[in-house]
């Protein structure tokens, strides 16, 4: 049976929840543990600059200053962006945890995003999987898992490193990502091979916990120096982790899937992805139209 509600009673109490006194160290740090992500890391600067401010008090026009300020210093618009998406981040981790005041609106929505350069990455099926067996033939058995991964799926890193045991299912070849960064929750698909890979190097698999965990407990490995290391091995040694979502996004376009669908798998933006690869769906579009030429009724 349904309980009665008071509801102007309600609404009072929550126009009279007091929000809380953090300075933007303490939320930043706050969020980052919630997140498993270790953001406290790369916000660094931003706390040093900021970090005994208020989280609340903080203005648009403070962080759009900082911003070009790294810009003018040798940051790449693209890591001043990734900076305040990041912050924009905490913010929202804030909101949903009723700690910022009420009607609070984030000052990273003020600030302008710098204008990037695409990254256009050309690499081959066979330096994909050249990296996929570099990788394999390391001591931490993990990393061989972890690059496995990111080629099967085209995810984010994030989205593979932060996950707990709860969200793989290896019978079904699938990672459940309740927290992605554009806020849709989806699902990972990986292949049986990856998923006998795992079940070789994790034969006693706990029921949670992280399968990537780094020598904090409750925080991922970044597995950095191993990345640097395997690219390098290969002969592609300016190849980012990012890179491989290119190049699943430019596979999934050349094996004939719409860029909405492709959009849909990587949980990417549509509008990003034409930017990006728009020029393969049209020479998809193109064959597909050829050969409904030569089709006879």
């Amino acid at each position: 049976m349904r309980k009665s509600i008071d509801l102007a009673a309600a609404v009072a109490a929550a126009e009279d929840q007091p929000s809380q006194s953090l300075t933007l160290a303490e939320l930043v740090r706050a969020w980052s543990l919630a997140s498993l992500d270790g953001s406290h890391t790369r916000l660094r600067k931003w706390t040093a600059a900021f970090g005994s401010t208020s989280a609340w008090d903080i203005t648009a026009e403070q962080l759009e200053t900082a911003a070009r300020a790294m810009v003018d210093h040798g940051y790449r618009p693209s890591a001043s962006n990734r900076d305040l998406s990041a912050l924009g981040s905490a913010y929202r981790w804030a909101k949903t945890k009723r700690l910022s005041p009420r009607g609070f609106r984030s000052p990273t929505l003020g600030v302008a995003r710098f204008e990037e350069a695409i990254r256009r990455v050309e690499i081959s099926r066979e330096q994909v999987e050249g990296l996929r067996d570099r990788a394999l033939a390391f001591q931490d058995r993990r990393f061989g898992v972890f690059v496995a991964l990111l080629i099967d799926t085209g995810a984010r890193k994030s989205e593979v490193l932060e996950r707990r045991w709860k969200d793989f299912d290896l019978e079904r070849g699938e990672i459940v990502c309740e927290t992605t960064k554009t806020g849709v929750p989806r699902v990972l698909h990986f292949r049986e091979e990856t998923a006998a890979l795992m079940r070789r190097v994790y034969p006693k698999r706990p029921t949670d916990g992280l399968p990537f965990e780094g020598r904090v407990p409750g925080q991922p490995i970044s597995f950095r120096k191993a990345w640097l290391a395997a690219t390098a091995d290969i002969g592609l040694p300016d190849l980012h982790m990012h890179d491989i979502r290119h190049a699943a996004a430019a596979g999934l376009l050349r094996a004939g899937v719409t860029l909405g669908v492709a959009a849909q798998v990587l949980g990417h933006s549509p509008q990003v992805l034409a930017r990006r690869y728009g020029h393969l769906e049209t020479a998809t579009l193109r064959k597909a139209q050829e050969k409904a030429w030569t089709t006879t009724a």
